[in-house]
């Protein structure tokens, strides 16, 4: 709030400058030019604090326009007809759909118009918006943008400044929102607040081992040989381990681990730079041995499930997800369901049907399929097992 009065705070401090030098003037007999010269540059700075001062509206207006459209749909269960025209119509009036928003309350671009013109000054100021219009900006913000007149002149006619048709913008992340479709979809049931998956990827083949390599398991990995705590063990060879210590191998050098482990992966020469890096990238600390594929799977998808991530993919954004509309975009979003979080508040399941958001809460049930190492309810079609790179995992895609 406090951004909103820079501008008023720069016109109340010009007006006692422009009374004191005009006295001064008056009674000292000083030079015209030096007072125009100073009576311009306060309009100068004037108008710039304005400026300004608009910039902070939209920003301010926005982010509180999209909190309180979403906050309408949670609250309401009730999809909005026109998410861009509610948006809007919030900026602008402070309603959306005609109901007053309490949120909008002096936070609405036609407020701090009206502020700002009824601060008393020694300036004769206009100001006018127009264009105000609002969009989606990639998947995750939306884009609020207007565009404002205004005119700054002093009342005996010295100096004046009109700027026509200047252009702002703000980009309003929709992270820490709540997702208007698991509201709408579960009758209120379940809230979802959106949070980034903070992964570049959701699957990805690290090592590839030699025909010696067998079994299934998940765990967190280790590369201390001393760290005896039923964990993945990865490094160059087995010397001076204790082989019961570990649930699973992924070691370098080529040996026969079948009579102490049923889960390893050997003969792979890099596996210990290939691992360290993909740690470093995603600081993501577990692994998947696959015995059909004899590869170490990295697979940050199971994070993404149970932590209830969104990331960039084909789903609705987020103004469409304010009106209910699940059809597939590009650079959209995309998260997953989980079906114990609904089996736990008794919503009925759809079975065998795939596990993204937009697809499960969509009218068609399009049969998915489990996928080893994620989890066992888990499904997903060969389009999106192609799409997250986990094709050679799926049992039946």
């Amino acid at each position: 709030m406090r951004g909103q009065f820079y501008s008023a705070i720069a016109i109340l401090i010009a007006i006692p400058i422009i009374v004191f030098i005009s006295l001064y003037v008056a009674t000292q007999g000083g030079e015209d030019g030096i007072y125009q010269a100073i009576v311009a540059d306060q309009i100068h700075q004037v108008e710039k604090g304005i400026e300004d001062d608009f910039g902070k509206a939209v920003v301010t207006s926005g982010k509180r326009a999209m909190i309180a459209g979403d906050d309408y749909v949670v609250m309401s269960g009730k999809a909005l007809t026109d998410a861009v025209g509610g948006m809007k119509e919030l900026m602008q009036y402070g309603t959306i759909e005609g109901n007053e928003i309490i949120l909008m309350y002096n936070n609405t671009i036609s407020n701090w118009t009206s502020k700002i013109l009824a601060i008393p000054s020694n300036f004769d100021i206009n100001i006018t918006y127009w264009g105000l219009d609002v969009a989606s900006s990639g998947a995750f913000h939306i884009k609020a943008s207007a565009k404002i007149n205004v005119s700054v002149a002093d009342e005996i006619g010295i100096a004046r400044i009109d700027k026509i048709g200047e252009y702002y913008e703000a980009l309003v992340p929709i992270e820490g929102t709540e997702d208007p479709v698991f509201t709408l979809k579960t009758g209120g049931l379940i809230t979802r607040t959106i949070k980034l998956s903070p992964y570049s990827y959701r699957a990805k083949k690290l090592v590839i081992g030699g025909l010696n390599s067998s079994g299934n398991c998940t765990g967190n990995f280790t590369m201390n040989k001393s760290d005896c705590s039923s964990k993945i063990l990865v490094a160059e060879n087995t010397s001076g381990v204790a082989l019961s210590c570990f649930s699973g191998f992924i070691i370098e050098e080529s040996i026969n681990l079948s009579s102490d482990s049923d889960c390893y992966i050997t003969g792979n020469i890099n596996a210990v730079e290939i691992i360290t890096q993909a740690l470093a990238e995603t600081n993501y600390n577990k692994m998947y041995i696959d015995g059909p594929t004899k590869a170490a799977w990295h697979l940050p998808i199971r994070d993404e499930i149970d932590e209830k991530y969104y990331f960039s993919g084909s789903g609705p954004l987020f103004l469409k997800r304010l009106e209910g509309n699940l059809n597939q975009t590009t650079e959209g979003l995309e998260t997953f369901v989980n079906l114990p979080e609904l089996e736990s508040n008794q919503i009925p399941l759809k079975q065998n049907v795939i596990s993204v958001d937009y697809i499960y809460f969509g009218e068609q049930d399009y049969i998915g399929y489990p996928v080893r190492g994620l989890q066992g309810w888990f499904r997903l079609n060969r389009t999106f097992t192609d799409k997250y790179n986990l094709t050679e995992l799926c049992n039946g895609c």
